[in-house]
């Protein structure tokens, strides 16, 4: 019964993520995409040669192809499948910063590049200001970065699994995902969602340093469509490079 009631719960969030988004899109804002870093290959890097495999508590399928294991927790890296329907809901990271990259896009990203939560103790909306949020239609081989602090999620609003690729740094979130998801030695055919993993994975968060929100407009103030100055901000490409080019430890 309260497995039945999680899967439905989260049905109808995931319901009202969809209705926030198109929302969004009618404020009637000129389209900005020639703005975005596209055609941008991914870094080369050397995997490790045993990487961890995670199914998420929404179904992601994680692939760590680094851990802190062997970038001395400088980093950790995987490359996903998202399954349709599925994605974060808002949440920030105290003390590590992230990079999304999109071979194909078909993934909304949001974020809030104004506010910084300094730390777990401000929540948006309760003790600190609410998170006004971008949407970022991602294109095919873009690359986005999300310094620490800064309220961001994602969407898949396609019918049909996308893939993604994190890198997270310092490296802190991977027991978070072996904690709250399920460890597995190869994917299945369909993708898996375990309802029951979905409360630990907001509830346990702050151990992990993240503040993740239990609906999707809990933090939020505003949804509005990409800016300009969003769009072209710096993607820290360099710095992306330079902790992938570490060798293996």
């Amino acid at each position: 019964m309260l497995s039945n009631f999680s899967a439905a719960l989260r049905r109808l969030l995931l319901n009202l993520a969809c209705t926030a988004l198109f929302m969004a899109s009618l404020f009637g804002l000129p389209s900005l995409s020639q703005a975005q870093t596209v055609g941008l290959p991914f870094p080369e890097y050397t995997p490790s040669p045993e990487p961890e495999l995670i199914i998420g508590p929404p179904g992601e399928q994680f692939t760590f192809t680094r851990t802190g294991r062997n970038t001395g927790n400088a980093y950790t890296m995987a490359e996903a499948l998202v399954p349709p329907g599925s994605g974060p809901l808002p949440h920030f990271h105290d003390n590590y910063d992230e990079w999304f990259y999109f071979p194909n896009g078909g993934i909304t990203l949001f974020l809030d590049p104004d506010h910084t939560y300094s730390d777990l103790s401000k929540v948006p909306n309760g003790n600190a200001p609410g998170a006004d949020i971008q949407l970022i239609e991602t294109k095919p081989q873009s690359l986005y970065y999300v310094p620490r602090g800064h309220v961001h999620g994602f969407y898949n609003s396609t019918d049909h699994p996308v893939e993604m690729t994190f890198v997270w740094a310092p490296e802190r979130i991977t027991q978070y995902f072996r904690d709250t998801g399920e460890s597995v030695t190869s994917f299945p055919s369909d993708f898996k969602v375990d309802a029951t993993r979905l409360e630990p994975f907001v509830k346990d968060a702050p151990k992990y340093g993240i503040n993740q929100s239990q609906y999707f407009m809990q933090y939020l103030h505003s949804i509005s469509p990409a800016s300009k100055a969003t769009l072209a901000a710096d993607d820290h490409l360099d710095d992306l490079k330079e902790l992938l080019a570490a060798p293996l430890s």
